[in-house]
This record gives C-alpha cells, sequence and structure tokens, in this order.
C-alpha cells in the first residue's frame, strides 16, 4: 500500500528499512543471473513490469494511510520466482516514490517491506508447500495461485491494519470499514482473476511461468 510520509514513527521506519535491505540484497544475491541474461527474459520482466505499474496505478483510499491497490505478488512470484519477483516489485514502488510522489521517499522502505517482502514470502511459502505435500497437477496449480494471491493480500490487511490502529486516530470501525473489509474483498476478486490468468498462461504461454514444467504438471497425468 501506499503510505505517505510524516505518519508513522521513526523507529517503525528505521526496522521496515533495514528489512527491505536485507530482502533486497539476499534477493540480487540468489537471482538467477542467467536467467536474466535470456532476451526473453527481459521482453518478460518488461510486460511484468508494465503490468505491475498499471495495477498499483489503480489505488483509492478513503483517508491518508488507507490507500488500496492491487498486490499481483503471487503471480508475480509464479512467472518469475520469488528473488526476481521481489526485486522487480520493489522497483514499481521506487518508481512511484521518486517519479510520481505516490507513497513517499521517507517511507518507501516501510511499503515494499509490508507490500513486496511480506506476501513474496507468503507467496514463495505456499508454493514450496504445496509443490512438497500435494499432487503436482493442473488443478492444483492454478488453484494455489488463487489461493496464494488471497493470503498474500490478507496478510498485507492484517499488517497494515494493525499500523493503522496503532500509529493513526481514526475510530476503529472506521479501519475496519474503510479499509480491513474492503481491501479482502479485492483479494477475492484478485484471486479469482489470478487464477483465470494462470490458467491462461498454462494454457498458451507455460515458457512464462518459471514455476511450471509441462513434463511434470500436465504429461502422463
Amino acid at each position: 500500500m501506499h503510505m505517505p510520509t510524516g505518519f508513522l514513527a521513526d523507529s517503525l521506519l528505521e526496522v521496515c528499512n533495514l528489512i527491505t535491505f536485507i530482502a533486497l540484497c539476499v534477493a540480487v544475491w540468489r537471482v538467477d543471473k542467467r536467467y536474466l541474461a535470456k532476451r526473453r527474459t527481459g521482453f518478460q520482466v518488461a510486460v511484468i513490469f508494465a503490468g505491475l505499474c498499471g495495477l498499483y496505478f489503480m489505488y483509492a483510499g478513503a483517508k491518508p494511510g488507507m490507500t488500496m491497490h492491487w498486490l499481483g505478488v503471487m503471480m508475480t512470484v509464479m512467472m518469475l520466482g520469488p528473488w526476481l519477483a521481489l526485486l522487480l516489485l520493489a522497483a514499481v514502488h521506487a518508481l512511484f516514490a521518486f517519479a510520481f510522489g505516490i507513497g513517499g521517499i521517507d517511507t518507501l522502505g516501510y511499503n515494499i517491506a509490508v507490500s513486496a517482502v511480506l506476501p513474496v514470502i507468503v507467496a514463495a511459502a505456499i508454493h514450496t508447500m504445496t509443490y512438497r505435500f500435494l499432487p503436482h497437477n493442473f488443478p492444483v496449480y492454478i488453484s494455489k495461485v488463487g489461493v496464494g494471491d488471497l493470503a498474500c493480500m490478507l496478510v498485507v490487511d492484517l499488517a497494515v491494519t494493525l499500523v493503522l490502529l496503532s500509529s493513526f486516530n481514526y475510530p476503529r470501525f472506521v479501519i475496519y470499514q474503510d479499509f480491513t473489509l474492503v481491501l479482502a474483498l479485492m483479494g477475492g476478486m484478485e484471486a479469482v482473476i489470478s487464477t483465470w490468468i494462470a490458467s491462461l498462461l498454462v494454457c498458451y504461454l507455460p515458457s512464462w511461468l518459471v514455476t511450471f514444467n509441462d513434463e511434470e504438471y500436465i504429461h502422463g497425468k
């Protein structure tokens, strides 16, 4: 979410800056450099980056600090893997903060930590657990995209709600009514849309999903 400047405690911002810095350093270290070197990857990353910018531009908020937008985290992780997905999501937040003044430069670390680092961890965990413990087939693959997207949004919803309750003077019912409930509903809608997109990609562009393999999920099933 695009948290503006001037509302959060310095201690919270410093912790989020540290978390973001460590996460991005690890991502730069772990990202597959050979995959990045491919020409096709550059085109794919550019398309996804443009799509994420479009999603993030569709934001709304009744009050300062209650800005809401789509995340697209689970779908991005399934397409690029967690490390490159994290770097791309962070780049989108940085672009919005520096080029458009959306979210604030002072709160950039917080916005990346809450809207990118946290949901990427959730998305990666869901993918890893389902891959390890559930059958490798088409229904399971597309279902985990939807479930993961909803889980990512709910985790971000919970985190931002706690920040709003502790750092803002809004009445509780206003926060629950105008932010928490609305973002949860958005998560449900995003889960449905992500499932559709995952189905289309599996059918027509499976090479755009680094977490998908025809031999493993379709052939012989």
